[in-house]
């Protein structure tokens, strides 16, 4: 029965990081506060190009829109294309709406992060079973991780 139980938890812990890099994809991770900064390193020849440099125009968009990660759009494209705006309403909706993804993709990620440690308890266990080898306890089990065993080495013939 143990070794259906650790093939269930795997199962299960399997499913959760699908889900999580499902999460993940569709979310993107763009607008995590502790994500570092991204560099974009422009190279020019002088220092009186480095001095003059204008990002907007290097970057073929418009003045406010440098500052953005992500969603950076083009000069051609806001000319050919109408720019649909939102109100605060609709923005603090998409807003509310992102906050929940994020709050489930950790629930996810901590969901998975017990499972892995129920599967090496158990792992353990069935191994503590075998009573034929010797073995010393080397850590003991704590709410974070499995009990760490040695076993001694035995020849096998």
């Amino acid at each position: 029965m143990h070794s259906q139980d650790v093939k269930y938890i795997n199962f299960k812990r399997s499913t959760e990081l699908k889900k999580i890099e499902r999460l993940k994809a569709s979310l993107h991770l763009l607008d995590v506060p502790d994500k570092p900064p991204n560099k974009h390193t422009v190279f020019v020849d002088t220092k009186k190009e480095a001095e003059t440099f204008d990002a907007a125009k290097f970057l073929d968009t418009h003045p406010d829109l440098v500052d953005r990660v992500y969603n950076r759009p083009r000069m051609d494209t806001l000319k050919s294309q109408t720019i649909q705006t939102l109100d605060d309403e609709t923005l603090a909706e998409i807003a509310s709406e992102r906050g929940k993804r994020y709050k489930e993709l950790a629930k996810r990620i901590e969901r998975e992060k017990q499972l892995h440690i129920i599967a090496q308890k158990m792992e353990v266990k069935k191994q503590l079973m075998d009573k034929t080898t010797k073995k010393t306890q080397v850590a003991k089990e704590t709410t974070d991780s499995a009990a760490v065993y040695k076993w001694m080495p035995q020849r096998k013939r």
